[in-house]
């Protein structure tokens, strides 16, 4: 739960905008609180005792102002919608506390390697409200630069700031001095001691070799169950952005077949992949301007993509860090977790065409100072052809000037659908590949190429654990 916490963390930080400043600030306290409650509930904790606790303390101390300047202000932020991903975490971090006090005390806290599985999860926890806090001061930056930018287009005088950024302006400016004493205070934790502690963390053998299959099988569901209800660009972002994680996922684990000799070696299935990768993440990243600050994610579409990361680091990673081919060929259920996988790249062909059908909905609405970018964006990479009359405003000043949603400019609409024919297109491909080195189906326990069009006794690709090859024939 704590690495999820940290994923978001991440993704929350690699596309943050000014935006997001007034939801992110709204919902920080509340995730601190959390986070605290979960610290405190850790076996072995005394307050007010451990030296160790003190950033913790302090922090909790220094969002509760936050909280309280909040509540008494009528001007921006003011009171309005907090962020879906903040508040995911928040969730993720009181259901963390929750398990922790049911079982918590079964665990001999006394003993080396549970102690240092705690200081472990003690860091996890830290480092997520680290990396938050820096995406939050991320977005007041930018809401800042928004505004200076704003008042030079109106011929307004600005009067830029002299410390942290210049574009610390009011009423941003103290918000950022919040937030960057906030963010000072976890990385005093961390300093000197996150890798450390990371190395310390416990890890439990894989004991359900069928996790990743079922983890995949639950993601095709809850992902067709969301595309199939009304479009909502939050549930295809997260769809687009998972699909990428597939498939990034996807290349490890064949990689490590390849080394245990599951599967044959191939010149051509970890390249498809990698595209049909590299498609679903420049898709996502176009999805991300359509979705609103406080958009709320079908919560089974959240857990099923929580679980396939999950289920996919448990036989990747090791703690943090991610492990050798040859570490991963030695782990029970890869196999199945390889045929799972696979699958999982053979289906993102149906469900890529799915997501492009979205595409064509011409409801589409995003951000006027994003889809403005995105446009002059889009035609000076050569994605969209120059309009002949020249240099085109697609988005209207007044629109940008009040953070207004507007339809799609044409440049931008025509690149969605120009990036979903070409997700389409690769993890069709990435499809094929993949269906080519899947075993062959079996129907009552014989072998069955029923729709594969070729003979199951030659199938190319697959070689079941531990089979040897004589004169050419797998055994």
């Amino acid at each position: 739960m704590l690495f999820d916490v940290d994923y978001l963390a991440r993704q929350l930080l690699m596309d943050v905008d000014g935006d997001d400043a007034g939801t992110l600030l709204r919902s920080w306290p509340t995730m601190v609180a959390a986070a605290e409650d979960l610290w405190a509930s850790l076996p072995g904790w005394r307050p007010g005792v451990d030296e160790r606790d003190r950033p913790m303390t302090s922090l909790a101390a220094q969002a509760a102002t936050i909280e309280a300047s909040l509540a008494g202000r009528k001007a921006w932020p003011g009171q309005g919608p907090t962020n879906p991903r903040l508040e995911q975490m928040t969730q993720t971090l009181i259901s963390a506390a929750a398990l922790v006090r049911r079982y918590g005390a079964e665990i001999p806290h006394e003993q080396p390697e549970a102690h240092r599985d705690l200081e472990a999860a003690r860091a996890r926890i830290m480092h997520g409200l680290y990396l938050t806090a820096h995406a939050v001061n991320v977005a007041l930056h930018d809401n800042g630069r928004d505004r200076v930018n704003d008042a030079r287009e109106s011929g307004r005088r600005v009067h830029l700031a002299q410390h942290h950024s210049p574009y610390a302006v009011a009423p941003t400016g103290a918000w950022l001095d919040r937030m960057t004493a906030c963010e000072n205070t976890a990385h005093s934790y961390l300093s000197d001691r996150f890798a450390q502690a990371l190395a310390g963390v416990a890890i439990r053998p894989v004991e359900d070799p069928s996790r990743l299959t079922q983890a995949l099988a639950n993601w095709d569901i809850q992902s067709h169950r969301a595309l199939a209800c009304q479009l909502e660009p939050s549930n295809i972002l997260l769809i687009t952005r998972t699909q990428g994680l597939i498939a990034g996922a996807s290349m490890v684990l064949v990689d490590a077949a390849a080394t245990a000799g599951i599967l044959e070696p191939s010149d051509r299935l970890v390249p498809a992949i990698a595209d049909a990768g590299r498609s679903w993440s420049d898709l996502a990243s176009r999805w991300s301007d359509l979705a609103p600050p406080g958009a709320r994610i079908q919560e089974p579409l959240s857990r099923a993509a929580a679980e396939v990361r999950a289920a996919y680091r448990q036989m990747t990673h090791d703690a943090s860090t991610l492990v050798s081919p040859e570490v991963i060929a030695g782990r029970p259920g890869l196999p199945q977790a390889v045929t799972a996988t696979l699958r999982a790249v053979e289906a993102g062909s149906e469900l890529a065409h799915v997501v492009a059908e979205k595409a064509d909905n011409r409801n589409l609405t995003g951000s006027a100072r994003t889809l403005s970018r995105r446009a002059h964006n889009d035609i000076d990479s050569g994605m969209v052809a120059a309009p002949p009359e020249g240099d085109v405003v697609w988005v209207s000043p007044a629109d940008i000037l009040a953070r207004r949603w507007v339809p799609l400019p044409k440049p931008v609409a025509t690149a969605l659908r120009a990036a979903s024919a070409a997700a389409a297109t690769a993890s069709g491909a990435a499809s094929r590949e993949s269906s080519l080195h899947l075993p062959p189906a079996r129907v009552g326990g014989i072998p069955s190429d029923r729709g594969r069009g070729r003979d199951s006794r030659t199938h190319a690709g697959w070689r079941p654990l531990g089979a040897t090859k004589s004169r050419g024939v797998t055994l």
